[in-house]
């Protein structure tokens, strides 16, 4: 009680505990909650009493006051003040509580609650796809923040743990972060907290006898503080660390916070650092691939170009990043095709695809193109990639593969004439030679064996020089009908087919699609399937020929001969396509085979033969219905 700036009576404890108050009265000091203004202790409380002692009677207030108790521990007391009458006179009760505890836990339910929503929103930052060096400038500030400290940095090691790297802090000049190198090692306290793979606690730098003080630190006058080494697993990736400029004991729990911000830095930096050397990896096969790689995303729009694809299309990369893919559209392909191609990707499948594009110079290139999405962990598609594989060396590689195959054929085709021709000719001219000079009295006769023998030494020149080379004949692509090619076909053979007894029955699929061939050679390929069929029937049988649409990508037609002849014996189903092997038949020099299949892969299609067992020979054919596409 205290009346006329006096006290009246107070119980022991309150003395007591103004006494311990009254010890460090030099290092107390009273927190009012809404000023934070310092004054003396015992003094203090007197003050406050005689000052509200000039309120009405039953006025109270409640001021908080802040010391260190006889063990040098800081502690928290609530001082309640009341004006009560007293002898005629006013006079004011104050009752002092001690909160330390209190205080102490409700301090720490507000740093756990700061340090929760620090770590909450480094860790949305962590799995946002931050840059790293954003992630740490922003990690630094809050924690510094939420510890309520001066200081606060990130280390990074250099060639070795000896340099350190600033490359984020708050409270340092600003031209340090990015550019300081520090010493590390065992000498400074982030070098000890690397070595040792632990906190580093310090009360105070100045008595520190562990290592020498940070001349960073120093010139920045810190003098308590925490360094964590930052790792993921056992591999450090560098230092944290918390410093203030006055004597503090840190508590556990803020230690254990500061640890937990520097790991997720560090799993981050770790992850980046693993992303980056992919990156660099697919950087670097971008750049020395020889296909031609372009990304681009969902709407088509590039982000990526190699350098191949700058030699295959004379596009630099500068001049197409941002444009579209359509930029290469050549005008041969049908709005179908590329409609087909979106829904494929767009549904998660890769498009394969034989394209013609166009070059900046206008002028067209061959390609086989893979068109792949790209999907994020979930499934989602993020971006498109294709590889284009240039064909217009290999289509003239083809080509010339194609005219020395035929060539060849020619050659052997001409050997074998010049065999069974010349034999015969040979004979002709011997033997006219040989008359002529037994008709020696006959001079009309003579003059007859001689040119015999003249004539057949020319045509034997004739055979020699004209049957060297056939040229090729080149293809018209146009729009046609399969099925009525082969109608016309059986038509032809008509008389053939009545003559050998064989009933032919063709069922083709109304809705077949016309496909882009050559109707001339197309025909040929046809007319020499049906011949061999009848050939394969001498006793007369069914040939059935069947045409539909087939399914998958790309579109196509598939034609079916089935006959009923005696079939391919196993052993010559691998030589069918060798010229002039004829599988035991009459007529022909055995190229049918051999030149339908090259029509056929020209047309930018495929021939199968098979012969069950007992039920002939079945050769399927597939052929797109558009060239290109």
């Amino acid at each position: 009680m205290i009346a006329d700036a006096e006290p009246v009576f107070e119980t022991p404890r309150f003395g007591r505990m103004v006494v311990s108050l009254d010890r460090t009265r030099e290092a107390s000091n009273r927190e009012h909650r809404s000023t934070s203004t310092p004054y003396a202790t015992r003094t203090l409380i007197l003050a406050d009493a005689v000052a509200w002692s000039q309120e009405a009677l039953g006025a109270r207030a409640r001021w908080q006051y802040r010391g260190l108790d006889a063990t040098g521990k800081d502690c928290y007391y609530e001082a309640r003040f009341t004006v009560v009458p007293l002898d005629g006179r006013k006079a004011v009760l104050v009752v002092l509580e001690d909160i330390t505890q209190q205080d102490v836990l409700a301090s720490e339910a507000a740093a756990v609650g700061r340090f929760q929503s620090v770590l909450a929103r480094i860790g949305a930052m962590a799995v946002s796809g931050v840059a790293v060096k954003d992630l740490m400038n922003e990690a630094t500030s809050l924690t510094a923040e939420a510890l309520g400290v001066e200081l606060c940095k990130i280390l990074i090691p250099r060639e070795s743990e000896t340099h350190l790297y600033l490359v984020a802090g708050v409270g340092f000049r600003d031209e340090l972060i990015g550019s300081l190198t520090v010493e590390g090692g065992t000498r400074s306290q982030a070098g000890f907290a690397i070595r040792e793979r632990r906190p580093v606690v310090v009360r105070d730098l100045r008595t520190e006898r562990r290592f020498s003080p940070s001349q960073l630190l120093v010139q920045h006058g810190a003098v308590s503080g925490m360094s964590v080494p930052m790792m993921v697993k056992d591999r450090v990736y560098g230092v944290m660390g918390a410093h203030c400029k006055t004597v503090r004991d840190f508590t556990q729990k803020e230690l254990e916070f500061l640890c937990t911000v520097a790991n997720t830095v560090a799993t981050v930096q770790e992850r980046w650092r693993r992303d980056e050397t992919q990156l660099q990896l697919y950087h670097r096969l971008f750049e020395l691939v020889q296909d031609g790689v372009m990304l681009t995303d969902t709407e088509g729009r590039l982000l990526e170009w190699n350098p191949a694809m700058e030699r295959l299309t004379g596009w630099r990369s500068d001049e197409v990043i941002g444009r579209t893919a359509a930029l290469l559209k050549s005008g041969k392909h049908s709005h179908e095709f590329y409609a087909r191609l979106w829904r494929t990707i767009a549904s998660g499948q890769a498009f394969v695809e034989r394209f013609v594009n166009r070059r900046k110079d206008g002028s067209e290139f061959l390609v086989w193109e893979s068109i792949s999405p790209v999907k994020d962990p979930d499934g989602a598609i993020r971006y498109y990639l294709a590889i284009l594989t240039d064909l217009t060396e290999r289509e003239r590689l083809l080509e010339a593969v194609r005219q020395a195959e035929q060539i060849r054929l020619v050659g052997q085709l001409t050997g074998g004439i010049l065999h069974e021709v010349r034999n015969p000719l040979i004979g002709i001219g011997s033997l006219a030679t040989y008359l002529a000079e037994k008709a020696a009295s006959d001079p009309a006769v003579r003059d007859s064996c001689l040119l015999i023998a003249q004539e057949a030494r020319r045509i034997d020149d004739l055979l020699q020089s004209h049957l060297q080379q056939l040229p090729p004949r080149a293809f018209d692509f146009r729009p046609c009908d399969p099925g009525g090619l082969i109608e016309e076909t059986l038509v032809l053979l008509g008389r053939k087919l009545r003559a050998a007894a064989v009933q032919a029955r063709i069922e083709t699929d109304p809705r077949l699609p016309h496909i882009e061939a050559s109707p001339t050679h197309l025909q040929q390929v046809w007319m020499n399937l049906i011949i061999n069929a009848v050939e394969a029937m001498p006793a007369g049988g069914r040939l059935s020929i069947t045409l539909a649409g087939a399914p998958g990508a790309p579109e196509g037609v598939l034609a079916v001969f089935q006959d009923s002849g005696r079939g391919i014996p196993k052993e010559d189903l691998g030589r069918i396509y060798e010229p002039f092997f004829t599988s035991g038949k009459a007529r022909g020099v055995g190229l049918g085979l051999t030149i339908s299949r090259d029509i056929v892969e020209r047309h930018g299609g495929r021939i199968v033969i098979t012969s069950p067992s007992d039920q002939g020979a079945r050769v399927e054919i597939w052929l797109p219905v558009r060239q290109g596409g």
